[in-house]
Formats: C-alpha cells, sequence, structure tokens
C-alpha cells in the first residue's frame, strides 16, 4: 500500500493487491474540502497509471452542488488519466446523485465499467477480478 494524501476526512492510497487507487472518505467534506482530494486521486491515477478505481463513501456524504461538479468536471478528468473501472461504495438506504453514464455519454470516447455496491467486500472482490487490460 501506497499512501498519497491523508487528512481528517479523507484517504487515498495506492492498493497493490487490488491494483486500484483508492480514496475513503471518513467525513462529511464540502467545497475544497472535497475537491482537493479528488484532484490528489487524479494525480495519483495518473502516476500509477491506473485502470481502477475505489472509492469507499460508506461513511460520508456529498452536498448537491458537489456532485454536480463530480459529474461536469472531475470525472472526465479521471477518465482522462486512464480510469475504466469504478467501484463505489455508498452507505445503506442512500440514493446516488451522481449521473455517472450520463457523464460519460458526454465524454464519447472513454469506456467506463461502474458498479455500486452496499460493502467494502464486495466492491474490493469486484476490483480484484477486473482485468488491467484493454474492456471488452
Amino acid at each position: 500500500m501506497m499512501h498519497y494524501y491523508y487528512s481528517d476526512k479523507v484517504h487515498i492510497f495506492w492498493d497493490d493487491v487490488i491494483e486500484s487507487v483508492v480514496i475513503r472518505w471518513t467525513y462529511l467534506a464540502h467545497e475544497e474540502d472535497f475537491r482537493e482530494p479528488l484532484h490528489k486521486l487524479v494525480e495519483l491515477a495518473a502516476i500509477k497509471k491506473s485502470k481502477k478505481a475505489l472509492f469507499d463513501e460508506s461513511h460520508s456524504l456529498f452536498i448537491a452542488k458537489d456532485t454536480q461538479w463530480l459529474s461536469d468536471e472531475w470525472l472526465p478528468k479521471l477518465l482522462d488519466a486512464g480510469i475504466i473501472y469504478i467501484a463505489t461504495v455508498f452507505p445503506e438506504n442512500t440514493l446516488t446523485n451522481i449521473d455517472i453514464r450520463n457523464t460519460i455519454e458526454k465524454k464519447g470516447d472513454n469506456e467506463l465499467v461502474h458498479r455500486e455496491f452496499d460493502n467494502l467486500h464486495s466492491a474490493v472482490n469486484w476490483l480484484d477480478g477486473a482485468p488491467v487490460g484493454c474492456v471488452n
């Protein structure tokens, strides 16, 4: 494991076992506390040439205006960094506001496989089985 960024709200690291960048939110963050770590995740994805990303959001919530920024501005940058597989862990009984499909349709030139999970174990297992080569 390579630790890349850490604060009282988030931990970003590279997981050698599943060959994935990982972001683990531990607290509600918004505006710069939310956006700066996500920029760091894109940096790490580019450095490691990662095809996989794991978002552990099981202990956090997002502000509506931040979800719009995620879809419109940040997610395209993550895709440009090379991410193909995204596993997201949400708290139980949570609805997501991020329309990833709409963002991908706007982008058009990347393939993305995205799955949502209600527990970290299932997300890690799915990512571990995802090939690091091309998506068929």
